[in-house]
């Protein structure tokens, strides 16, 4: 390819990009690549006896825990509250 051709072919990327706007699924795809970046540079956190415990009273049982923890709603402070009040 010649230096004007790759020139044209950036320059179209470029106008193309700007009207990009990713979706979910993309946004989603790029934290998985970033968090498999960060682990491949920085490793897995140390287990803790704490954690190991913790899964293992569910190892021989038949069903998960009864209340996830993403499941429970922490609330929000009165400040927060203002801030998604849509009055």
């Amino acid at each position: 390819m010649t230096e004007e051709e790759r020139i044209a072919i950036i320059a179209n990327a470029h106008r193309e990009s700007k009207g990009f706007r990713p979706n979910s699924e993309i946004m989603e795809l790029v934290g998985e690549l970033q968090a498999e970046t960060f682990v491949l540079n920085n490793g897995l956190r140390k287990v803790d006896e704490d954690d190991v415990s913790d899964e293992a009273q569910f190892l021989l049982k038949d069903r998960a825990e009864e209340i996830d923890e993403e499941d429970q709603e922490i609330g929000l402070s009165d400040e927060m509250k203002g801030v998604y009040d849509d009055s």
